[in-house]
């Protein structure tokens, strides 16, 4: 196979890709809105993906996203861990 034949079966890989992406996907704005109910339901047991299936989708494809997530509850992690500490006898 001639690099131009490999060239445009990468493009057109490329372009399937690109219109293979579901168009109802969340913005970064919509997921920072609801991220903390997320994170409140994902510590009381509750599983947030049946409610808010979009964030989990949107936390799995932005990285940046995904690290306000971990990183807010890593901070209530903490907090939590905290006042553990400050009410033990």
């Amino acid at each position: 196979m001639d690099k131009q034949v490999r060239n445009q079966k990468e493009l057109i890989d490329i372009v399937k890709a690109v219109l293979s992406v579901p168009t109802d996907e969340i913005t970064c704005g919509e997921c920072y809105d609801v991220i903390d109910q997320y994170v409140d339901m994902l510590r009381a047991g509750q599983d947030p993906a049946t409610v808010l299936p979009k964030v989990k989708e949107h936390l799995g494809q932005c990285q940046c996203c995904d690290m306000e997530f971990r990183a807010l509850i890593s901070i209530l992690e903490a907090a939590a861990s905290k006042e553990e500490t400050d009410s033990a006898p």
